[in-house]
């Protein structure tokens, strides 16, 4: 059975849940705290409660998961960055005044680096950690389990950032140097000092302590690059993604309808600035669960443009499965493929579970991606409509062949 056949209002009630998944988060942006839906924002409390107490209604079971992220991994590794080169040209101006220096050199280098050890993100674990929540409610089907077909979005926004990319990549770029500088200065100081090389002027390269220290204030603008306290708006990414993810659920609620051997589930995410950290711990605390019973997670996000909506996934099995689930809900598929959006599939996909990325992204970035744009005007209901039947047929295409895609 196709999803467009498990009722005679399918049209009109898929439809009717589009514009309520729509309205809703119209609403939220109106009367929610849409400014800090950052991992453990009161905007992103204030959506899973709206939509737990949603899923509880359509459910049969809801669990909340709870899991530790680090909120501020990028500023505690521009913070150490900046100490360590801090110590590191502090000894390098304190050996121009003292005549035995190879201590404090070889010191200054170490500081060197655990400066560029620092840049390079090595010491994340020293940042701030806090609980954050997974939400996984669950439909059962009418018989024994033998699929589960997951529909997954994050909760979360990204952060506010205070410059351009352009003006980051600059500034980290300009840190970086700073590090080799001070690497380079130290080595070769220290050769002097043993009387490994020599040249002319050789006595004027301890001056260079001294304008080393201008490189010390990029890594202090990077630590106030990215707000860990506020979030873009965030509609595209994903407040969309999730509200697509219970309309589809509320369809098959309201209408009093259940798969036969398909368990169809809603998972919504958080910790996404942190690696996708949410959904890494939920694959790897289900991965024995979902090896046993076949199961596909079907990942939303950006859902804002019908005609670049696209399918990317890896393996024969599955591309069929979703072809033919397209072709069952009368959308286009394009070819798009967003390379640079890191999202949640991959976190299943790495642990060996099946996992797609439904999303209307293009090949390049949109102007408004992960930034003060993506607002209310990326509300589109056909690109909603669009998710939601291909996540019905998907998931009444796998329940209505118990073997083809196992």
């Amino acid at each position: 059975m196709k999803a467009s056949e498990s009722s005679p209002r399918y049209v009109g009630k898929v439809r009717e849940c589009c514009n309520y998944a729509v309205r809703s988060a119209k609403n939220f942006l109106q009367n929610g705290d849409a400014g800090h839906r950052q991992p453990g924002g009161n905007g992103e409390t204030q959506l899973r409660e709206m939509l737990t107490k949603d899923l509880s209604v359509f459910c049969d079971h809801i669990s909340e998961e709870t899991f530790s992220t680090e909120t501020r991994a990028y500023f505690a590794s521009n913070f150490l960055t900046f100490l360590f080169m801090l110590l590191s040209v502090g000894l390098a101006v304190l050996s121009y005044f003292y005549d035995r220096l190879e201590g404090i050199l070889i010191a200054s280098f170490a500081f060197s680096v655990l400066a560029l050890l620092a840049f390079l993100g090595i010491f994340g674990g020293s940042s701030k950690n806090m609980e954050a929540t997974n939400v996984y409610a669950v439909r059962k089907p009418t018989g024994t389990v033998k699929h589960k077909v997951i529909l997954e979005a994050n909760l979360d926004a990204p952060f506010r950032r205070r410059f351009s990319k352009g003006a980051e990549f600059t500034l980290r770029f300009l840190t970086f140097l700073g590090i080799l500088l001070y690497v380079a200065f130290d080595v070769v100081v220290l050769l002097i000092e043993l009387a490994v090389i020599n040249f002319q002027y050789d006595q004027y390269v301890y001056y260079l302590a001294f304008a080393l220290i201008i490189f010390l204030i990029f890594p202090i603008i990077l630590m106030r690059a990215v707000s860990t306290g506020s979030s873009y708006p965030g509609v595209a990414d994903n407040l969309i993604g999730a509200y697509t993810a219970c309309g589809a659920m509320r369809y098959m609620s309201e209408m009093e309808l259940r798969l036969m051997e398909t368990e169809l589930s809603v998972l919504l995410t958080s910790g996404k600035p942190d690696k996708n950290r949410g959904a890494r711990c939920f694959a790897k605390d289900h991965k024995a669960e979902f090896d046993e019973t076949d199961t596909l997670v079907l990942c939303l996000d950006s859902l804002y443009n019908p005609e670049t909506l696209n399918a990317v996934c890896k393996g024969r099995k599955v591309s069929q499965l979703l072809g033919e689930a397209a072709e069952n809900a009368d959308v286009l598929l394009t070819d798009m493929n967003p390379k640079y959006h890191k999202g949640d599939v991959r976190a299943f996909q790495k642990e060996g579970i099946p996992a797609v990325s439904i999303t209307t992204l293009p090949d390049e970035k949109p102007a408004f991606y992960r930034n003060e744009g993506d607002d209310e005007n990326n509300l589109d209901v056909h690109a909603v409509e669009a998710a939601i039947k291909l996540c019905l047929e998907t998931a009444y295409r796998k329940d209505e062949d118990l073997t083809k895609f196992q």
